[in-house]
């Protein structure tokens, strides 16, 4: 009988051990959107389209130490919109985003890039802010 308790207590500590590492290690690997890339270093241009007239780019460059990839508009008229996309798992659907109001500022979050090839950028003019990225409105993924 005593045996079967410390099994049972072992087992019981190593399961609420391995559930402990679980969601630690699911929340610690969540990258973090940077909320102002202009605060970011050598920013370049990675793919650009014109859309309505406005200049819709995936910009990237090196923020705190790592590489980020942003949405940015320019020749916007009045409060437009930019949508930056983020696809995590290489179906080319975007699995988060982030919009802003040109305006108050013409570029979006920055989001950490990979040389996973299932991650990609794209960018695009929305005229609503719950308005996504189609084939017509954006930038080509990055």
């Amino acid at each position: 009988m005593l045996k079967t308790m410390k099994i049972a207590a072992v087992l019981t500590t190593t399961a609420a051990t391995l559930v402990l590492i679980s969601g630690t290690a699911t929340a610690a690997s969540a990258p973090p959107w940077v909320g102002d890339p202009a605060t970011c270093t050598n920013p370049l241009t990675a793919v650009q389209r014109t859309v309505s007239g406005r200049t819709v780019q995936v910009r990237y460059g090196n923020c705190g130490g790592g590489q980020y990839g942003w949405g940015r508009i320019q020749n916007y008229t009045g409060p437009d919109l930019i949508r930056f996309e983020v696809d995590l798992n290489g179906d080319r659907v975007a699995d988060d985003f982030s919009t802003y109001t040109a305006g108050t500022r013409n570029y979006t979050q920055a989001y950490p890039t990979s040389s996973n090839p299932a991650r990609a950028f794209r960018a695009c003019f929305v005229v609503a802010s719950n308005g996504t990225c189609t084939a017509d409105n954006s930038t080509a993924w990055w």
